[in-house]
Order: C-alpha cells, then sequence, then structure tokens
C-alpha cells in the first residue's frame, strides 16, 4: 500500500491515479477532486480551507515494532499545537502497524506502506518530500513528544524569516519510559548544549556541525533544505545531513533548554549499530559542508572531522584493522591532536591482534563501569 490515508482513501500526487477510488470515506470532498484534475490537466489549483497546508508536518519512520508506536503517535495527537498533518512511513508494510494507525481514526494521519524494506534513510526522506507543512520534524517510532513540544518549537518562527530550525534538548529514556539521568547529562555534554544559551543562534554551522541540533528535536523551516539532492551516501547518518544542510549560508536556529523530546534508548536502536559506516557516512557529510563554502568558519568541520577520525581509529582497531585504524589516527593528530588519537595509533603498530585484544579489553573495562554506575543510581521520580 503506498500513500493510504487511515481511512482507506489514497492521496494522490499522480494524474494516473487522480481517478482512485475513495470507498466509504466521508471526509472526502468533491471539490478537492476536482482540484487535483484541474492542477493536473491545466495546470489550475483550487483549494478549499480543508486543503490548506499545515503549520506542521510530522515523519514518523516506523517498522515493526506497533506498540511503541501507539505512544508516540499518540503523543503527537495530544499536542497544543492542533495544525499538523501526520505521515508514518512503514517500511515492512505490517498489517499490524497499519491496524495502530487506523485505530486513531483521525484525517491529518497518513499511512504509507512500503511493498519492500528501502532503507532506513530513504524511507524518512520520503516522508518528508510527501510534507506539505511550512515546518517539519522527525519522530521515530519508539520516541514521544511531550504536550506542548511543537508548540514551543513553533513560536520562534513568527516574524523570524531568517530562522530555519528551532531544536530543543532530548530526555532520554529506556524501553520501560524511565529517564535516564546519567545518560542524559553526557549526551549534553557531548553535544554542547550543556551551556549553549537558550535563544537565538545566527549563524548556526557551528552549533549544528557540534552536534548541538539534534534531528530527534529539531523543527526545521522546509524550503531550507532540497529534499531532492539528499546524497545515498548520507545513509545512517542523513540526520547530520539535513541539520547542517539547514544551517547553510547564514541561517539562524533557536534553541529551547527544556527537554522537549523522549529519546528511547534500547538495543534496537539503529544508532548503536553499523558503528563505521555510520561514521563514515558523517566524514563524508563534514567534507562535502565543509568544501561547499556555505558554512562560513571551517574550524569546527575539521575539529569535528578529527574527533570522527579518533573514533573511526578506534572502531577499526576493535574490528582487527590495524592499517586503517592507523591512517585514521594519524589524519586525527595532525589537526587536532588528542591522547585518544595517539593511543589508537600506538596500539594499531603493535603485531597485528594484539592490538585488537587490547583495545577490546579496554572498552569492555569501559562499558563495564558504565553499567555498574547505572546500577548505583538513586531512583527517579519515575522509578517510584
Amino acid at each position: 500500500m503506498e500513500w493510504a490515508s487511515t481511512r482507506g482513501c489514497r492521496q494522490t500526487t499522480t494524474l494516473g491515479n487522480l481517478d482512485a477510488e475513495c470507498q466509504d470515506q466521508p471526509g472526502m470532498r468533491l471539490e478537492r477532486v476536482a482540484a487535483g484534475w484541474c492542477q493536473h490537466l491545466w495546470g489550475e489549483t483550487t483549494m478549499t480551507a480543508n486543503d490548506r497546508p499545515p503549520l506542521v508536518s510530522i515523519v514518523v519512520p516506523t517498522y515493526k515494532r506497533p506498540a511503541m508506536l501507539r505512544e508516540a503517535l499518540g503523543s503527537v495527537l495530544g499536542q497544543t499545537l492542533q495544525d499538523l498533518e501526520v505521515i508514518v512511513c512503514d517500511n515492512a508494510n505490517d498489517p499490524e502497524t497499519r491496524e495502530v494507525v487506523t485505530s486513531f481514526d483521525d484525517d491529518r494521519v497518513t499511512y504509507v506502506g512500503r511493498p519492500e524494506n528501502i532503507g532506513m534513510m530513504a524511507n524518512a526522506i520520503d516522508g518528508f518530500r510527501r510534507a506539505s507543512g511550512e515546518l517539519v520534524i522527525k519522530l521515530d517510532d519508539d520516541d514521544a513528544f511531550e504536550p506542548d513540544a511543537l508548540e514551543t518549537l513553533a513560536a520562534p518562527f513568527a516574524g523570524r524569516p531568517e530562522l530555519t530550525a528551532s531544536f530543543c534538548d532530548l530526555q532520554l529514556v529506556d524501553v520501560a519510559g524511565r529517564p535516564l539521568v546519567e545518560a542524559t547529562a553526557k549526551l549534553q555534554h557531548d553535544t554542547h548544549r550543556e551551556s549553549l544559551p537558550e535563544g537565538l543562534h545566527a549563524p548556526s554551522s557551528t552549533i549544528a556541525v557540534q552536534g548541538a541540533v539534534s534531528l530527534s528535536g529539531a523543527l526545521l523551516r522546509r524550503t531550507a533544505i532540497d529534499w531532492l539532492d539528499v546524497p545515498e551516501q548520507a545513509g545512517t547518518s542523513y540526520d547530520l545531513y539535513l541539520t547542517v544542510a539547514a544551517a547553510r549560508d547564514g541561517a539562524a536556529a533557536w534553541y529551547s533548554h527544556r527537554p522537549l523530546v523522549r529519546y528511547r534508548i534500547h538495543g534496537a536502536n539503529d544508532s548503536v549499530k553499523n558503528v563505521i559506516p555510520s561514521l563514515e557516512a558523517s566524514q563524508f557529510i563534514l567534507r562535502e559542508a565543509l568544501t561547499s563554502g556555505r558554512h562560513g568558519n571551517p574550524r569546527p568541520f575539521r575539529e569535528r572531522m578529527a574527533q570522527g577520525d579518533a573514533r573511526l581509529a578506534r572502531e577499526y582497531l576493535l574490528s582487527g584493522d590495524n592499517g586503517r585504524a592507523l591512517r585514521r589516527a594519524l589524519r586525527s593528530l595532525r589537526v587536532h591532536p588528542t591522547r585518544a588519537a595517539a593511543a589508537a595509533a600506538a596500539l594499531s603498530l603493535l603485531p597485528r591482534g594484539l592490538g585488537t585484544a587490547v583495545s577490546r579489553r579496554r572498552r569492555a573495562a569501559y562499558l563495564g563501569a558504565a553499567e555498574r554506575r547505572a546500577a548505583t543510581r538513586p531512583p527517579t521520580a519515575v522509578d517510584n
């Protein structure tokens, strides 16, 4: 099923499909069909009140997580801002997922079932291409909005044509929805949001490349991005591509310090799989942005790429590829010398297998310490 609304009426954008049947669809207006024919046959457009584009389009990519999707959609439709549309992009064409979407019985929700899995990036980007709202945001099927998230994020756009992004902090939660206090604090530190002043940031390229603007908590001006030009090489790091692209040419961003999105961390997170391809994709995105000449100061890009090379050196060591590990470590050291990059370079020079073994022991010790800290953390209000 492709581009099917929750009530079974096909919403179409091609002449060949304009005569699709609307079976038992009380919300379908005759003038809407007529407007479509006029537009495609004679280039004319007739717009009714119900045809006015919404202010916000929410793209919800999903893959076989109907229970979590129900919570995500509930958080969207319960927003204080109601001028919205929701585009659920199902990469599994799953009957149970379709049933969840249909159960909300809301004409603002559209279900797009993929006949076959087209990949994470393609699934999401196609959803953005279908969006008609002035502002767009992505909500993963395992995340949820706070009730006033969209209203809070949309407000700064009023009277600010230079604004292309409005973003907030995230509250990391576990599978049961319990706040992960330590992990959230670490994320705030790593993304520089910990000390970022609330309000307007112009230009916004530096904070975008530093990772402060997370796509999971960012409302973007739809026209700020050429959705047909998103490169396939962006892969699973397409979120970085979009936030950096929105910061081109001196564009501004607005930061709301309050966590407005509950971001779930669990073993099935796409972000914790395929680390090397994701890091390589990020490096590609940063190189392309740096050479485009549309982001002003190049220093933040070079520093972020040096950090990425250091991480890639560690990951290549763990996988046993000493050659690539050494090249990445040396590249990082030339731009931004750090102990981590130096350690990776030294370990990569050890006999094959030895550097990998040492790296794996170091990683295991780090993860073990993190688990012990998590086990001894004080209970939160949600835990009680």
